[in-house]
């Protein structure tokens, strides 16, 4: 009964995501559709000697792979850049990215705009859930349904919650006990071992958000860590912007702090299947060795990935170190943020090491010391 309600939740929550994908395809106001580079028809050069930017122009056979001229054969020009930042590296027999402009006359133009990464998206992601069903056989079969609830939680949830004018970080704090409670169940099943790794987790991810809101305020940060923020400020109105980065720290150490309380719970449990005379002191102590060599490597692994997903900014940072002393850069906003991202979200699974293993020693034995 409770696998089939986990599978009915998992349909459930899948569907409503492709659905709502689907949907946002079919109200958009551009229409875009894919095609196929079939060879290089002509080359010439731009008729203002490079002086509009241009160093010549490309003439392209694309074949039409969707909507109403399906099949159809036409040329289309694409620009190549002096500057190479601007080009589009086009290759015969890819797919593209085709814009399509409707005419007064009922006559469609169309242009290239990029290549076409679906197919890519889709392999590598394909190998991703196929070498976890490998190795990790049902559990993995579990992990990835996991993935997928957890995804339609934010997609379905998260975002229009908090587009809708609702704080990021209550949203995210719910949305982090929602993930946490589906994909410790769905993994280890209704047990104490899942119940204290739950509880441990969500309050590591709780003090992690309560540490990034504290220090977000203390800086007066705006929010608007990036340009594209700035950039689109106006379809950010009626959104708590400051609260996104502390939403963004719940979210993005959730992973880390459920992986580090669950790892707790599991050695904590067998220990004490081994061992049923074991004080409450024995387990708490275990727990923190435990989370003494997980931490090790954990807190690395959160703070690195922030910096790899931020790897541009910090290239241009480095690169302007003789520009900028250390006092500006570390009163860039983004610079900020990431650093509160980063040891926020370290702190949150610094302290879910104890919480957790005082949960163990609480709730599997009712030993004293």
């Amino acid at each position: 009964m409770k696998n089939f309600l986990l599978l009915f939740l998992i349909i459930f929550s899948t569907g409503i995501l492709a659905q709502e994908i689907e949907n946002n395809e079919k109200q958009t106001q551009e229409e875009y559709i894919k095609g196929r580079i079939l060879y290089l028809e002509s080359t010439k050069k731009s008729g203002y000697n490079g002086q509009d930017g241009i160093k010549e122009i490309e003439e392209y056979r694309v074949r039409i792979l969707e909507g109403e001229d399906e099949n159809k054969e036409i040329l289309i020009q694409s620009p190549v850049y002096l500057e190479k930042a601007y080009n589009i590296f086009i290759r015969e027999n890819e797919n593209v990215v085709l814009y399509k402009e409707h005419g007064e006359l009922g006559d469609n133009t169309y242009y290239i705009v990029d290549i076409d990464k679906r197919d890519s998206i889709f392999l590598i992601v394909g190998i991703f859930v196929l070498l976890t069903v490998i190795i990790a056989r049902y559990k993995g079969i579990k992990a990835i349904l996991s993935l997928v609830i957890v995804v339609g939680i934010i997609y379905n949830i998260f975002l229009p919650m908090i587009s809708n004018g609702y704080s990021p970080i209550l949203i995210s704090t719910l949305c982090a006990l929602l993930c946490s409670t589906i994909t410790i169940f769905l993994t280890t099943g209704f047990s104490q071992k899942g119940l204290v790794a739950i509880l441990g987790a969500v309050s590591g991810v709780v003090i992690a958000g309560i540490v990034s809101m504290y220090f977000s305020y203390k800086m007066a940060m705006t929010g608007f860590v990036s340009v594209e923020a700035l950039n689109y400020s106006t379809l950010l109105q009626g959104i708590k912007i400051r609260e996104i980065i502390s939403a963004g720290v719940i979210l993005g150490s959730m992973g880390a702090v459920m992986d580090v309380s669950m790892s707790i719970s599991s050695a904590l449990t067998e220990l004490r299947k081994r061992s049923a005379d074991i004080t409450k002191k024995d387990i708490f102590e275990s727990g923190m060795r435990i989370g003494e060599d997980i931490i090790g490597t954990m807190v690395n692994t959160l703070i690195l990935a922030y910096i790899g997903s931020g790897i541009l900014s910090t290239l241009f940072i480095y690169l302007q170190k003789e520009q900028f002393p250390l006092i500006r850069i570390l009163n860039f906003e983004s610079v900020a943020a990431d650093i509160i991202r980063a040891f926020a979200g370290s702190i949150g699974i610094l302290v879910a090491v104890p919480i957790t293993s005082y949960l163990c020693c609480i709730i599997f034995t009712k030993k004293n010391s």
